[in-house]
């Protein structure tokens, strides 16, 4: 397919530096998280075939060897995350998965100049801000990754000029 952005200044319809350097970064997350959620799906969905008890029980196990490295607050952690990703680690892999797809989706379209790449890649990130939440608490927000993803929506928007 042909790529097709709208002139700059001095009149060059090239896709822009920006959105190249922007494009790669995003290229090589996207493809690491589809791999990875895609295993952790794959990994959640049979991790239903093993008895709630006896899966608890192997994580109890390991977690009593990694005790020491874990300190207090960790192993608060591990005990409240364990149950969660036992019942809904499939829905949040899989939720997680879908906005991966859909920011690769929106990134092939931005490369492409595409305007409407923009908004599916805007969409994605924003909700995939709150999203994991369906699963998680939201003690687990955390401020580095929504900053991160805001910060590319805005990058990727300083260019949406030079989109058709």
């Amino acid at each position: 397919m042909a790529t097709t952005f709208l002139p700059d200044d001095s009149g060059s319809t090239q896709r822009p530096d920006l959105l190249t350097g922007l494009g790669i970064l995003s290229f090589i997350n996207c493809g690491l998280f589809l791999l990875i959620y895609g295993l952790g799906l794959l990994f959640t969905l049979g991790l239903r075939a093993v008895p709630e008890d006896e899966f608890m029980a192997q994580m109890n196990e390991q977690m009593a060897g990694m005790s020491d490295m874990m300190g207090e607050e960790g192993a608060a952690a591990f005990e409240e995350l364990v149950p969660l990703f036992y019942h809904g680690g499939a829905l949040l892999m899989g939720l997680l998965l879908l906005r991966t797809m859909a920011r690769f989706i929106g990134v092939i379209n931005m490369w492409r100049g595409r305007r409407q790449g923009f908004t599916l890649y805007a969409a994605a990130q924003v909700v995939g801000i709150f999203l994991p939440h369906v699963v998680l608490p939201w003690k687990y927000l955390g401020l580095f990754g929504p900053f991160l993803a805001l910060a590319f929506v805005a990058l990727y928007g300083s260019q949406l000029k030079r989109f058709s």
